[in-house]
């Protein structure tokens, strides 16, 4: 359907061109007063200044692509509308879908100024700025969650997420999955051991072992020594492994990892059968000689800090939750699927390594389903900067676009992001995301927005007025006289300012956002809360809209047509009649 309506607003279009020229032929004197207006439209758009810098605010016009419907993420909304050129040249743009080319020449040629809903539907990766308490879950995270369609994983550490929601997800045709072993939401809630999805017969088992070791060791950025660390997800990666290779005969959890570190009869006996196995192609072998390298206080040493990683297992709720699986996480890309993360906020530093876990099983799952692009993956990461410094999320922001992954990363500040990334400072992240300010409350961040915005030419003006008298008289002769002056001045000069000073991105409303994308200038958008907001009539030009739109600029189109093709008819055909009038009367008067 939305290709017949493409292909019929292309043909009014042509044929709303075809008017325009046989009118402009018809009636030369219209010509006239349209090149005026265009002369006058030219001539208030060019006049800018520029000696200093052109940072301007972008405004609907700009960003035809992100007005209207779509899956990106809601930044607010904007007054205005798209430009019309801007919505017919989207009908003859190869590289957009139909429904989305029909929408956006459908929404340019509505009537009236109105609000529009900012989506970042472009966006490869987002990152969100803003402080606790100024709504980055009443106006980002689930007016996302209730409109976007594709497959979620949610970081939802209070749990409200999921209780304002997931119902609205499942009637979108969304399986939801509940991973909340403390219970907060569900009394029944989903488990998953991620050693459930590890093949022992495939190439790749020992680097998923790997995997799991690496996100369980928690690390800062801040540790005066890495080895123990490294130690750490050594022995981890080497006892992952080992469970893996004796499925069945043993369970395979992170209860059982933790007996194999803990007990020391027992480990000494894992290490001999890693050590005497000859599982792909000696790897694991060669794994139980490097277990053996560590010795007494050395030793002790590593083991207190590999049980320091695990401690959190150490709980009924989360043995439980990790024991099995409930689901397969490979549906997030076979089908729909929004899959919650919940913890509790008291135990969000505790269970660190539980949900960096999770969330680096569920990149795991969408990565081996291969490259594409038509199937993507949302991780809506909240108070990402619990997750500390993760490989995995490194990876993803700069490779893992083309398996379908998009990221929604939520910090506090940029000094809480640079503390995740001590070694670039986050300038990789920033670089490779679509950043969204707002509520902000600290100079730092303050800083770096006013400094992105950049600078504008200002004119600055500048004058004073004077005035004076004289009054003289000559008592001899009884004469007098008086003068008055008066002399005013002004001048005026170019000047560079900042679109916004760092007081004043400090001073701006919690409830204006600053938005970054590289295909448009800076956004100015008001936020909108969930709650106060119609998601189902903010989606643009429904589809019974578009065909009735349809149809009557089809019609439209096809009746000026007619109008000026008998217009031009009936001109051409006058024409040799009155030639031949003329020659009648010449001949006419030879005659006489």
């Amino acid at each position: 359907m939305n290709k017949i309506l493409r292909f019929v607003l292309a043909v009014t279009m042509l044929l709303a061109a075809y008017v325009t020229a046989a009118s402009a032929y018809l009636f030369p004197l219209l010509g006239v007063p349209l090149a005026v207006v265009a002369m006058v439209g030219l001539a208030r758009k060019g006049r800018q200044l520029y000696a200093h810098g052109t940072a301007r605010w972008g405004q609907a016009a700009d960003i035809p692509h992100l007005t209207g419907g779509g899956n990106g993420l809601i930044v607010g909304h904007i007054e205005g509308k798209p430009a019309k050129i801007d919505g017919v040249k989207a009908l003859f743009d190869r590289s957009l879908p139909a429904r989305l080319a029909v929408r956006r020449f459908l929404e340019s040629c509505q009537p009236r100024t109105r609000r529009n809903l900012v989506r970042l539907n472009t966006s490869v990766h987002t990152c969100v700025f803003a402080p606790t308490g100024v709504g980055k879950g009443v106006s980002c995270v689930i007016p996302h969650l209730l409109t976007n369609t594709d497959s979620c994983v949610v970081v939802d550490f209070k749990g409200e997420l999921a209780k304002i929601t997931a119902d609205a997800r499942r009637r979108m045709g969304h399986k939801v999955v509940l991973l909340d072993p403390y219970r907060r939401v569900t009394e029944d809630p989903d488990t998953f051991n991620p050693f459930d999805f590890i093949d022992p017969e495939s190439e790749l088992a020992i680097d998923d072992c790997r995997d799991i070791a690496e996100a369980l060791v928690v690390r800062t950025g801040q540790e005066k020594d890495p080895f123990w660390n490294d130690a750490a997800e050594t022995w981890l990666t080497a006892m992952s492994a080992l469970l893996v290779n004796l499925k069945p005969e043993i369970a395979a959890n992170l209860a059982e990892l933790k007996t194999l570190v803990s007990d020391t009869k027992l480990m000494r006996q894992a290490i001999v059968k890693m050590i005497e196995s000859d599982a792909w192609d000696g790897v694991l072998s060669r794994l139980g000689h490097t277990l053996t390298h560590s010795q007494d206080k050395e030793l002790n040493s590593t083991l207190t800090s590999t049980n320091r990683h695990l401690r959190f297992v150490d709980s009924p709720a989360i043995a439980a939750s990790t024991a099995a699986s409930s689901f397969d996480p490979a549906g997030l890309l076979t089908g729909k699927m929004t899959i919650y993360l919940i913890l509790p906020p008291d135990r969000m530093r505790a269970q660190a390594g539980l949900l960096r876990l999770w969330v680096g099983s569920m990149f795991r799952a969408v990565i081996r389903g291969g490259l594409q692009e038509d199937r993507r993956v949302n991780f809506v990461l909240d108070e990402a900067a619990s997750l500390g410094r993760m490989e995995a999320i490194d990876d993803a922001i700069d490779k893992y676009r083309g398996y379908g992954i998009r990221l929604f990363l939520y910090y506090q500040s940029l000094g809480q992001l640079k503390k995740c990334y001590p070694d670039d400072q986050g300038q990789t992240l920033l670089s490779n995301t679509t950043q969204v300010f707002f509520g902000v409350n600290d100079q730092q961040t303050a800083e770096y927005v006013s400094n992105r915005l950049g600078e504008q030419t200002i004119v600055v003006t500048s004058g004073g007025t004077s005035s004076g008298g004289s009054n003289s008289s000559d008592s001899k002769s009884g004469s007098s006289s008086s003068g008055t002056s008066w002399n005013r001045s002004e001048n005026w000069q170019q000047h560079a300012r900042k679109l916004l000073k760092p007081e004043e991105v400090t001073a701006t409303s919690k409830q204006v956002a600053i938005t970054f994308s590289p295909d448009a200038p800076p956004l100015w958008t008001r936020l909108i809360r969930y709650y106060e907001w119609d998601f189902k009539e903010s989606r643009g030009i429904g589809p019974v809209k578009a065909v009735v739109d349809t149809t009557c600029l089809f019609l439209l189109a096809v009746m000026a047509t007619a109008f000026v093709t008998a217009a031009l008819i009936f001109g051409f055909s006058e024409e040799p009649n009155v030639q031949a009038n003329q020659g009648f009367d010449r001949a006419g008067e030879v005659g006489r």
